[in-house]
C-alpha cells in the first residue's frame, strides 16, 4: 500500500510508540543521492502501517535524524506485517471482540482534517465536498456508449464485464421504474445495497438521483444500523435483500426497538421473501413490499411481482414496462404459457454485450433475445415461474457465485487434486457455499486452512461456509461432476416445484 504523506497531524499513542522504535532503525544512503533513507520494520502490526508514515509527515525524529519541517527527504518504508489486522475508516464499524478473538489488529484513520497518511491516489469526502462548486452542468455523451462495466460471474467462472449504455439506465429510469414503484422528489430512499452491484445501483443511486430524491446511505451494514437511519431519515423507500427485511423483523420482534412507520414502499430483490415475513413486515411497518426480479446484463429489473392482491406465490411476477419476456425452447423457438423452456429477455435495458468478449455476448444474446439461463414458465395471466437453472451459479446474500471461480482457486492450493462446489442450505435456510476436496496423495490439510486460503483469495461472500473432504467426488460417464449427488437434499431456493403452484 502506498501513502502520500502530510504534516501537522496530532500524535496518537501508536504514533508516540512509533517514534522509539523508528529511532532505532539504521539510516540507508544510496551514493550519490540526497538524504535518501531506509526505515525496515520486519514485524510489526497494521497500526504501524499508519504510524510510520504518519511519524514522517509530522516531521518528527525518523532514524538518527530529525526530517526538515518543509522539505522530507526521499524515504522508504519496508514494513513487515506479522499479524493479521485492518486498516478502517472512522465511521467503520469493526467488530472489536470478535477481531480481538480471531486474533486480528484493528487499526483507525483520523476522522477528519489532514489524516497524517492517506492512500495515494485516493481524495477523502471532506476534501472533495470542500473543494466542488455548486455550480452544475450536464455534459453531453453518446446514449450507446458504455456507462459503466459490472463484472458478472458466468457458467466458466471468469467474471465477463457487462456493457451497461446511457442508455440502458435511462430506459431503467424512465420506463420500468415508473412501472415498478413512484418515486417522488420529496421520497428520501434508504442505500443499504453495495453501490458495484447493479441492483444498487441502477435502482438505488441512478434511479435516486434520476428522480431527484434524497438518499441515506448506509456506510456499514446492520440490522440495528439500517433501523436507526430509517428512523432518523424518516425514510419513505427502501430498496433491499431479503435477509434484510428478515433481519429488520428480528431486530423489532426481539429487541422490541420502536418501529418507523415512515416507509410508504419497499422493494426486494436477489431472492424469494417468503409470505409469511411479507405479511409480517407490511403488518408492523404498515407498507407494502414488491419482490422483483431482474439481472446485470438487463441494468436490474425487469419483472415485479406485486404486493397485494395481485401478487402470486413464488413468481417472479409480469414483465415491467417496455420489457419483453418470453419462453424458448432449444431450438429458439417461443413457447406458449405453461410450457418450460428458458426464460429470454428483450428491450432496452438488455446490455449490447460483454467488454472485449465477442463469443460469450454472441452465446448469450440470439436476435436481440438475452438468454438468462433461468428455466421456467409462463401462466395464462403473464406471470413468470422459475423453476430450474442452466446455469449452477450460487446466488448468496443477492450476489451470484460461480462455482468454477471458486473451484480454480482452491485448486491452485499445492495440496488439493480436484473440488466441487455447490450450493447448500444454511441453518437459517438460505443458499451457502459448500466445497467437496478432494487431496492429493499423502497430503494433509485442514478446513480451517483451506478457509484462509480461500479468504486471501476471493471476495468474502464467495469464500466456502463448509468445506467436505472425499476420497472422489461423483462423475458421470463422461467424466462431470454430478453436481446434484453433491447437493444432496439442498434446493434451490429461487426454484419452484410446479406441482405445488396449482393454486396460484
Amino acid at each position: 500500500m502506498a501513502f502520500n504523506f502530510f504534516r501537522k497531524t496530532p500524535r496518537t499513542p501508536r504514533q508516540r510508540d512509533s517514534r522509539q522504535e523508528a529511532s532505532r532503525q539504521e539510516e540507508s544512503r544510496t551514493p550519490g543521492s540526497r538524504g535518501m533513507r531506509l526505515i525496515f520494520n520486519p514485524s510489526g502490526d497494521a497500526a504501524d502501517i499508519l504510524a510510520y508514515a504518519t511519524g514522517l509527515a509530522e516531521g518528527r525524529i525518523a532514524g538518527k535524524y530529525m526530517l526538515s519541517k518543509d522539505q522530507l527527504p526521499d524515504t522508504v518504508v519496508i514494513q513487515g506485517v506479522s499479524r493479521k489486522g485492518i486498516i478502517a475508516g472512522a465511521d467503520l464499524s469493526v467488530d472489536q471482540e470478535t477481531a480481538k478473538k480471531e486474533g486480528i489488529d484493528v487499526a483507525r484513520q483520523p476522522r477528519s482534517g489532514r489524516s497524517g497518511a492517506q492512500p495515494v491516489d485516493t481524495v477523502s469526502l471532506n476534501a472533495l465536498m470542500t473543494g466542488a462548486s455548486d455550480s452544475f452542468t450536464a455534459e453531453s455523451v453518446d446514449m450507446d456508449q458504455p456507462a459503466v462495466l459490472l463484472y458478472t460471474s458466468g457458467t466458466t467462472g471468469k467474471p465477463k464485464g457487462v456493457m451497461l449504455s446511457h442508455t440502458n439506465f435511462y430506459s431503467q429510469c424512465s420506463q420500468v421504474v415508473p412501472s415498478v414503484m413512484e418515486m417522488l422528489t420529496e421520497d428520501r430512499v434508504v442505500l443499504v445495497l453495495p453501490l458495484f452491484h447493479v441492483y444498487g445501483l441502477s435502482n438505488g443511486l441512478v434511479a435516486s438521483v434520476f428522480n431527484g430524491c434524497s438518499m441515506a446511505l448506509v456506510s456499514h451494514y446492520s440490522p440495528a444500523n439500517l433501523l436507526s437511519t430509517i428512523t432518523e431519515q424518516e425514510a419513505t423507500l427502501l430498496i433491499a435483500i431479503p435477509t434484510m427485511y428478515q433481519h429488520l423483523l428480528q431486530s423489532a420482534r426481539v429487541r422490541k426497538q420502536s418501529i418507523p412507520k415512515s416507509l410508504r414502499g419497499c422493494i426486494s430483490g436477489g431472492a424469494p421473501l417468503a409470505v409469511a415475513t411479507i405479511q409480517e413486515f407490511e403488518e408492523l411497518f404498515q407498507t407494502r413490499i414488491n419482490e422483483g426480479y431482474g439481472l446485470t446484463e438487463t441494468t436490474s429489473a425487469v419483472s415485479l411481482n406485486p404486493s397485494g392482491e395481485a401478487y402470486k406465490e413464488g413468481s417472479i411476477g409480469p414483465p415491467a414496462g417496455s420489457i419483453e419476456m418470453a419462453i424458448m425452447d432449444e431450438e429458439g423457438t417461443l413457447l406458449p404459457d405453461n410450457q418450460e423452456g428458458e426464460i429470454v429477455i428483450r428491450g432496452p435495458v438488455v446490455t449490447r454485450g460483454y467488454w472485449n468478449n465477442r463469443e460469450a455476448t454472441e452465446e448469450a444474446i440470439l436476435d436481440g433475445w438475452f438468454h438468462t439461463g433461468d428455466l421456467g414458465h409462463r401462466d395464462s395471466d403473464g406471470y413468470y415461474f422459475i423453476t430450474d437453472r442452466k446455469k449452477d451459479l450460487i446466488i448468496r446474500g443477492g450476489f451470484n457465485i460461480s462455482p468454477r471461480e471458486v473451484e480454480e482457486t482452491i485448486a491452485t492450493h499445492r495440496a488439493v487434486q480436484e473440488s466441487a462446489v455447490v450450493a447448500v442450505q444454511d441453518k437459517r435456510g438460505r443458499e451457502a457455499v459448500k466445497a467437496f476436496v478432494v487431496l492429493k496423495e499423502e497430503e494433509d490439510l485442514t478446513q480451517a486452512e483451506l478457509s484462509e486460503f480461500c479468504t486471501a483469495h476471493l471476495a468474502p461472500y464467495k469464500v466456502p461456509k463448509l468445506f467436505e473432504f472425499v476420497p472422489a467426488l461423483p462423475k458421470s460417464a463422461a467424466g462431470k461432476v454430478l453436481r446434484r449427488e453433491l447437493r444432496g437434499e439442498a434446493q434451490d431456493d429461487r426454484l419452484i416445484n410446479r406441482e405445488d403452484s396449482s393454486h396460484v
